[in-house]
């Protein structure tokens, strides 16, 4: 995949493309989100250094969270909004961002067919 703005609109981008997979390479990509989110949003987001810098510096269980909840949309094709809110010039002024993760999931299974279907909304921002 090629690599999108870290905006609303580049993150819908990629997110679309990433539907168009079929069920077993978005597991793989799920999986792969999961296990390494901050390689996954730096190898498939434009990103200044001071955001990898960030990124590289998350807490565990933030890079953990972060990864499943990008893993559920991916994988159950949920909306994704992700983006940075801080003006890049207060960037490096400023001490630690504050980071917010939202998840909306609800699963459904269709007991005559057995087919699932997965609805929500996934929400990471990053502001001061």
């Amino acid at each position: 995949m090629k690599k999108f703005p870290f905006t609303p609109k580049g993150v819908q981008a990629m997110q679309k493309e990433s539907n168009a997979l079929s069920v077993d390479e978005r597991l793989k990509v799920a999986e792969y989100v999961a296990s390494n989110p901050v390689e996954f949003i730096s190898e498939n987001f434009e990103m200044s250094e001071e955001q990898q810098a960030y990124l590289r510096e998350l807490e565990l269980v933030d890079i953990r969270v972060t990864g499943f909840s990008l893993a559920i949309g991916f994988l159950g094709q949920v909306p994704i909004e992700m983006q940075d809110t801080t003006p890049p010039s207060t960037f490096a002024a400023r001490g630690k961002k504050k980071k917010e993760v939202s998840a909306n999931i609800s699963t459904t299974t269709n007991p005559q067919t057995g087919s699932t279907s997965v609805t929500g909304l996934i929400g990471i921002k990053w502001t001061w």
